[in-house]
């Protein structure tokens, strides 16, 4: 069964390279799904889904105990009390999607209008519409609701997410 299966496991924030670390210790198979981003700093990979990666094992194997007390894991994805399978082909169309789409600079996720959260610096966890890429270099303007109106702010474009 470990051939096809995939599961899904959501890890607390950040520790995604951490779970995935320590899993293939264990020689456990892991993919986590990660895009290469431009920024002023250089190239740096970012997972594609973050707080998420995949395990390829049997759910009904003993060593998903061990799994489960992974340190930097939140949970397994269940439905009811069975870990949800990820079956293989939908692991390979992520890679090839990947593959494809290669080095991506953050302003090219969003488009104009699009709802967005700043995930770092001093505007941090709050939500913006997303105007526009301003630079080659990664700064982009949103717009933030304040005071009963939209204010225009300049940010980096790698601290931009989809919001919650």
């Amino acid at each position: 069964m470990t051939d096809e299966i995939w599961l899904a496991l959501y890890t607390k924030p950040y520790k995604e390279g951490q779970v995935r670390d320590l899993l293939q210790a264990q020689d456990i198979e892991v993919y986590l799904p990660e895009l290469a981003v431009r920024r002023q700093s250089g190239t740096k990979s970012k997972p594609f889904f973050p707080r998420y990666l995949f395990a390829r094992i049997d759910p009904d194997s003993p060593r998903l105990t061990d799994v489960r007390w992974t340190p930097g894991l939140s949970y397994i994805v269940r439905s009811g009390t069975r870990p949800v399978p990820v079956p293989a082909p939908v692991i390979e169309h992520i890679r090839r999607r990947l593959r494809q789409m290669g080095t991506l600079k953050p302003a090219d996720r969003f488009q104009e209008g699009d709802r967005v959260r700043i995930s770092d610096g001093p505007l941090q966890g709050i939500d913006a519409i997303f105007d526009r890429r301003l630079s080659a270099e990664g700064r982009a303007r949103v717009f933030l609701q304040l005071m009963d109106r939209l204010v225009a702010a300049e940010v980096d474009a790698g601290d931009l997410r989809p919001p919650r």
